[in-house]
């Protein structure tokens, strides 16, 4: 119970996260589809939302850098 209410709290995290600055990394949109089929009602309209966003370029997707100058 206590994992799947993090799931929920982390993919709201990750779609306000996107919505507020308009992009998303590859690796995290790649989890969010992975986990879609295993989504509830509420977190599918939240990924179908973010996919909508991407697919009309107004969320891009990013790579993630892990060495910063």
């Amino acid at each position: 119970m206590n994992t799947q209410r993090g799931r929920e709290i982390d993919l709201v995290d990750q779609y306000l996260n996107a919505s507020c600055f308009n992009k998303i990394s590859d690796r995290t949109y790649q989890n969010m589809l992975s986990y879609e089929s295993k989504a509830d009602p509420i977190e599918k309209k939240l990924i179908k939302r973010i996919k909508e966003q991407v697919r009309h370029g107004k969320v891009v997707l990013s790579s993630e850098s892990k060495v910063k100058a």
